[in-house]
């Protein structure tokens, strides 16, 4: 075999490691996870309470202990460092001491690419950096459009995130093509999921909109984790909902029993309804197909119509067939069966 240049590099001589998890299989060390979702829809609030725990060495949602504090860098444009940041990592329960941001009022604004990212990994060796929305911090709009440009700035994170072991999460805001699947909702090129390891969605519960439900719609590293709720209430504030521990999650994909759905739901109804509610955002749905996709699911006939009628879906018939629509009453005509 001819010896190998300066250039190449063999399999050989790599040293085979494993992925180790800030929280799994959600959040990894070392590589890109992007959390995105519609303004409002308790992003921030999710990642803060998490970021709370991490400070002091608290534990994960699913009631995992994190072991010892760990530090965390939190970069956010939105709201303020003491009127609203603070204050709120404060009522969280953090250690403000572990957790710290780059002082754009004294250093100038901030980009994906500025070399201040890096010397402040450098500096503080955080094991979690959140920036937050990502969005703020493209020097250019079209950055996130232009597919090569949008590459090179989510490579750099990437080297940084792997050289520091550090876990990088960007929060985004999605797009409104309601249309589009999951993975093309967030705004920018798809170059910027295509980087990420692991892509968070938060949706809100169609049946009662103060619980939110996150997705895991891209998953490189390892089995897609079962959805994560979560509830923010005017009176009780922000409260994790019977999200599983590492143990349940590799219980359920090895196929051994769970108290709830595949999908992480507490009954069936509260499935069906997520379900129902994401096809018929996007389409009206024939009622056979609706049926069809629901006894895949195990789903009965009786759950699938009470949901129907839960979820105010209207009925119209169109070329000999019925279809069930989540347009306003008075929109559809017809009543089906």
């Amino acid at each position: 075999m001819p010896e190998t240049s300066s250039l190449l590099s063999l399999y050989s001589d790599v040293q085979t490691k494993t992925v180790s998890w800030l929280w799994f299989p959600y959040i990894a060390y070392g590589k890109l996870t992007v959390l995105q979702g519609d303004p409002g829809d308790g992003k921030s609030s999710m990642m803060l309470h998490l970021i709370a725990e991490i400070s002091r060495g608290g534990a994960l949602p699913d009631g995992t202990a994190l072991g010892r504090p760990q530090r965390v860098i939190y970069q956010c444009s939105e709201d303020g460092v003491g009127d609203t940041i603070k204050p709120r990592l404060v009522k969280m329960g953090a250690n403000c001491k572990n957790v710290a941001y780059i002082n754009e009022e004294v250093n100038g604004g901030l980009t994906l690419d500025d070399e201040r990212i890096r010397d402040a990994i450098l500096a503080f060796e955080p094991r979690l950096l959140v920036i937050d929305p990502v969005q703020a911090y493209i020097s250019n709009d079209s950055d996130l459009q232009i597919a090569g440009r949008a590459r090179k700035l989510m490579r750099r994170l990437g080297m940084w995130a792997e050289a520091y072991d550090c876990a990088i999460v960007l929060i985004g805001h999605m797009n409104k093509r309601e249309s589009a699947k999951g993975l093309y909702r967030g705004l920018g090129s798809i170059d910027i999921v295509a980087a990420a390891r692991s892509v968070l969605q938060v949706e809100r519960d169609p049946l009662d909109p103060d619980i939110r439900t996150v997705m895991q719609i891209k998953n490189s590293l390892e089995a897609p984790g079962a959805d994560i709720r979560f509830e923010i209430r005017p009176v009780t504030g922000f409260q994790w909902l019977g999200c599983r521990t590492r143990a349940e999650l590799i219980s359920a994909d090895a196929g051994e029993g769970s108290g709830a759905t595949a999908g992480g739901f507490e009954t069936k109804q509260e499935e069906a309804a997520h379900i129902m509610a994401n096809i018929l955002r996007e389409r009206d749905v024939p009622a056979t197909e609706i049926f069809s996709l629901m006894a895949e699911y195990e789903i009965a006939e009786r759950t699938v119509r009470v949901v129907k009628k839960r979820l105010g879906i209207q009925t119209y018939r169109k070329d000999q067939q019925w279809y069930w629509s989540l347009k306003k009453p008075g929109e559809v005509t017809g009543n089906a069966p």
